[in-house]
Parts: C-alpha cells; structure tokens; sequence
C-alpha cells in the first residue's frame, strides 16, 4: 500500500484554510443572488440564458460545489507546503496524444488561476503580504526549502476552476460561474486575510522577517514558482 508523503499540516495553517473555505461557500450564495440581477439587465436574450442557466445549475449544486472546491484547495495546499524535492515524481506517461491533451487543459486551468490572482492581488496585496510571512513561520521555510504561500489566490483560482468543472459540463455555464465566483470571492479576501493574519497573530505566531524572506528570494538556483 502506498503512503503518502504529504506531511501533516500545522493546526494554524489548517485554520486558516478553514476560514478561506467558510469564505468561499459563502460567495456561493451571493453569487446565485448576483446571477439572477445580472439576468434582469442582460443586453440580449442569449446572455441572459447563460446566467440563468449558471444559477439555476450553482444554486441546485452549491454542495457539490463546495466539496470540490475544498478538495482541491486541501490537494493544492498539502502540494505546496511540502518542501522543495519532498514532492513525488510524476509517472511517466506512455500516451503521447492523450499527454499532450492533459498538458493543453493543464496550462488553460493555470493562465484561468493566474488570470484571477492578477485580478484580485491588487486589493489585499498589503494582507498578503503579511500573510506570506506568519505562513512562512508556520511552514519553516528557510532558505532552499522555502515555498510559495499555499494560501495565495492563485491556488485559490484553482479551487474555483475545480468546484465549477462539477457543477456544470456546458462551457458557456462555466465561463459564467468562473467569472462571477472569481469576483465573489475576491472581494472577500482582502478582510479574509486580513482575519487570519488577525488571528495568528493573537495566537503568539512570529512571522518571518522582511530580510529573511528577501534572503530567501535571492537563493541561488531557486524555482521562480
């Protein structure tokens, strides 16, 4: 039987997690409430189809929704808290075209994550700042071992991705809801983050200093992310 390798993650961390998933579930429900008004002042019959459509399907599958989100957030979050060469090798892969389709919806579902940390980084780029510190302190990352905030939005954005590939297979739907779940959940992250830098830094974490985090940047030979 296989074990896995991720380790267990600090209680802290997996609060933290916890307060992000409480956030996304509930830009579910004001989503579905968004939706429907954009229905009502859409510019043309086919759009206001699609929006329909997307909170008929968001509203009938919020806990579908949901669960894969979660799911795809723990996945991301245990990835990239493990320490650089801790992650294990990817199989090789012996079907060439079926490799290459993988690889095409792989960078589509990476540029879409991108696309909403770009949107949304600018309006708690403060919070996120400090978040990535008291993480960094959590994880113990020092110098080659350090990683990327696994908190951030981009790994945010692949949750949402996730959690809308189950809640609809028709890609006008998904287009719909990855961009109105985008924009519900990143207004809330500014006062989310804010909220757990908040709340551990009244459980006494120490977050790493702006110099060792520099250092740590400037490692010879380091991924980029």
């Amino acid at each position: 039987m296989k074990v896995s390798s991720h380790r267990r993650l600090p209680a802290q961390l997996e609060a933290a997690a916890h307060r992000l998933k409480l956030a996304a579930r509930a830009a579910v429900d004001r989503t579905v409430e968004s939706l429907g008004l954009a229905a009502l002042s859409a510019p043309n019959l086919v759009r206001r189809d699609d929006l329909l459509a997307a909170q008929f399907e968001l509203n009938r599958k919020s806990a579908v929704f949901t669960l894969a989100f979660n799911e795809a957030f723990d996945e991301w979050i245990a990835r990239e808290a493990q320490p650089v060469g801790e992650a294990a090798a990817a199989p090789k892969a012996t079907n060439w075209d079926a490799l290459s389709l993988v690889e095409d919806h792989e960078v589509e579902r990476k540029i879409t994550a991108e696309r909403f940390a770009q949107d949304v980084i600018s309006g708690c780029e403060w919070e996120l700042r400090e978040l990535d510190g008291y993480v960094g302190s959590l994880l113990g990352q020092v110098g080659e071992t350090a990683v990327r905030n696994p908190l951030r939005p981009e790994v945010i954005g692949h949750a949402v991705i996730r959690g809308v590939a189950a809640v609809s297979e028709r890609a006008e739907v998904r287009k719909v809801l990855q961009t109105e779940l985008s924009r519900s959940i990143g207004s809330e992250l500014r006062a989310t983050y804010a909220d757990i830098v908040s709340r551990l830094r009244s459980a006494g974490v120490q977050p790493l200093s702006l110099a060792v985090r520099q250092r740590q940047q400037r490692v010879p030979g380091s991924s980029p992310g």
